[in-house]
């Protein structure tokens, strides 16, 4: 190590020694406890004394219907002027107590105005505050507005998408919204014009699995809705196919006649998510022919199922050739 480094780190030791030496002393350390007591006794009496705060507290308005609509906008804070310890004003400026403001009584009429007077406020706001606390000052001392109710309806919501399944992939379900009916408000004659609210469209390509999607609502002008938008939810799986041979059934049959198909079994494939295979079975399934009022060469074959798993179905046999004995 050079000897000048040496000679300065040598001077730094001294130097902090000496105010260790100095601090140790017995008149600094009663200076410095009499400094302490002194900040502690003059904080202690600054909280306990009393003080005046002016801050803004929020409005939280209560039970106030969803049609209801106010021409003036209502204010979300109050600005407080308050009187008490220092303490419990710092603790209320840092909690910032919501007052809230139950409007149902104020509303019952379908229109007119609201008015919200001090002598009404003032107790709201005392609720949420230390009862040794006191109000100095409130601004605004008065909350007013005109307001009418809306005429409300409850409307489905429609769903405006294209989508594409990957390879061996069906829906489980059609698209599910959540919510599938919203309530719509505006006057009468508005919301008589209205059957549904339609989704902003969309494009979901090669589906797998579930995909969520969440679309805005298409709201039409002078109309409000309780909300904005919907969940969209597609459920798919892979599926596989499953066949049976099905006799054909013959309706309407007179019972003084014997009709003869050829041929009289077809077979059904059925098209069916993998997670429902084993709840397929040929008891869910009809191939029929309705017997013929007029002579005709063939008869058509119908396919019916009472299976919900059952997405397409098809037959081997979509004709049969018959003969009547009479």
């Amino acid at each position: 190590m050079p000897i000048q480094v040496h000679i300065h780190i040598e001077k730094l030791k001294q130097f902090f020694k000496q105010i260790w030496i100095w601090m140790v002393r017995k008149d600094a350390f009663i200076y410095i406890l009499f400094v302490g007591l002194s900040a502690l006794v003059w904080w202690g009496r600054a909280m306990s004394s009393q003080r005046e705060l002016t801050l803004k507290l929020p409005i939280e308005y209560t039970d106030v219907p969803t049609q209801v609509v106010f021409e003036q906008p209502l204010p979300h804070y109050l600005e407080i002027t308050l009187r008490d310890n220092g303490r419990l004003l710092r603790q209320i400026q840092h909690t910032k107590p919501h007052i809230l403001m139950p409007l149902e009584e104020k509303l019952k009429d379908s229109h007119g105005a609201l008015q919200l007077s001090a002598d009404f406020i003032r107790p709201k706001i005392q609720d949420v505050l230390p009862g040794s606390t006191s109000i100095q000052h409130i601004h605004p001392e008065e909350i007013s507005s005109i307001f009418h109710i809306e005429a409300t309806k409850r409307v489905p919501i429609k769903l405006r998408a294209q989508w594409t399944m990957e390879t061996q992939h069906q829906l489980i379900t059609q698209p599910e919204l959540t919510p599938s009916i919203v309530e719509i408000y505006g006057t009468q004659e508005a919301i008589d014009a209205i059957d549904t609210i339609t989704t902003d469209s969309i494009y979901v390509e090669k589906i797998v699995d579930t995909v969520h999607r969440e679309l805005a609502l298409v709201i039409p002008v002078g109309i409000r809705t309780a909300t904005t938008a919907t969940k969209v939810t597609w459920k798919s799986e892979q599926f596989t196919d499953k066949s049976f041979n099905i006799p054909i059934q013959i309706e309407n049959q007179p019972k003084d006649e014997v009709i003869h198909i050829f041929p009289p079994i077809t077979t059904v494939t059925a098209r069916v998510g993998i997670s429902h295979f084993a709840d397929i079975t040929a008891n869910d399934i009809h191939a029929v022919c309705t017997y013929p009022e007029h002579i005709q060469s063939t008869l058509p074959v119908e396919i019916r199922h009472n299976n919900p798993y059952i997405t397409k179905i098809r037959s081997s046999v979509r004709e049969v050739e018959y003969i009547i004995e009479r």
